[in-house]
């Protein structure tokens, strides 16, 4: 998540922001990341949509600690909505996730590309978001990333890919008056579907694969002489 929160806020028509981290050319799980939510107004006034930072990783709100998050990264769409650390998210705290764009790495060879808009704006993957309080009695943003089957041109990359959401639908989803059931789900797995011949896929070098690595090096094109993968580096999606 690369771009300014400024061009962040303009864009999703943000009405409030928090604090949000630095920007960042590697997010991994567990890190803090922008997220565009909505929460239902409770004195009647119309709700405002704020753009907070998240721990990405749900963390239910039942859960005995953060540990869980690590492995809610990612939900499938098609078990979402009857899986319980997501169902009580789908319903009301549904959450767009800003990204430059993301990676992604070609099997069996293991080449990593960097996936993104072919205007270079930053796209908005559907998602979820819940509060968690610690037994100190501190509140803990999380979220994660829906998925879906990847088609198209993202296929040749993974069986997988997150489900990237059109314009037209951030007012419907973030909408928590909009009923967040399985059909919801499956109607913008179907249009997301229709973004993806419009992402651009740039080989990139294999520095992406080390948590560690951050700044805008990481998402220019491969070297010719990328060579082998360094067997220090830590890959993840």
């Amino acid at each position: 998540m690369a771009a300014d929160p400024s061009d962040l806020v303009a864009l999703f028509e943000v009405d409030e922001m928090g604090d949000l981290p630095d920007r960042s050319w590697n997010v991994a799980p567990t890190d803090l990341a922008p997220v565009v939510v909505e929460p239902p107004s409770r004195d009647g006034t119309p709700p405002a949509r704020r753009l907070e930072a998240a721990r990405w990783g749900l963390v239910p709100t039942w859960a005995k600690d953060l540990s869980g998050g690590v492995k809610a990264i990612n939900a499938r769409s098609e078990t979402v909505a009857e899986r319980r650390t997501f169902s009580a998210s789908l319903g009301m705290r549904r959450a767009l996730v800003p990204a430059s764009g993301w990676y992604e790495w070609r099997k069996p060879e293991k080449t990593p590309f960097y996936v993104h808009a072919d205007d270079e704006r930053p796209v908005a993957f559907a998602g979820l978001y819940s509060w968690w309080k610690s037994p100190e009695g501190a509140w803990v943003l999380s979220s994660t990333i829906l998925t879906a089957d990847a088609t198209g041109q993202l296929a040749d990359l993974h069986d997988r890919m997150p489900v990237v959401l059109g314009p037209e639908l951030w007012d419907t989803w973030l909408d928590a008056e909009t009923e967040g059931d399985q059909h919801l789900v499956d109607a913008v797995v179907e249009a997301a579907a229709e973004q993806v011949e419009s992402l651009v896929l740039r080989e990139v070098g294999r520095a992406v694969g080390n948590v560690r690595a951050d700044g805008p090096e990481l998402v220019a094109p491969a070297p010719a002489d990328a060579g082998e993968p360094d067997a220090s580096t830590d890959a993840h999606g």
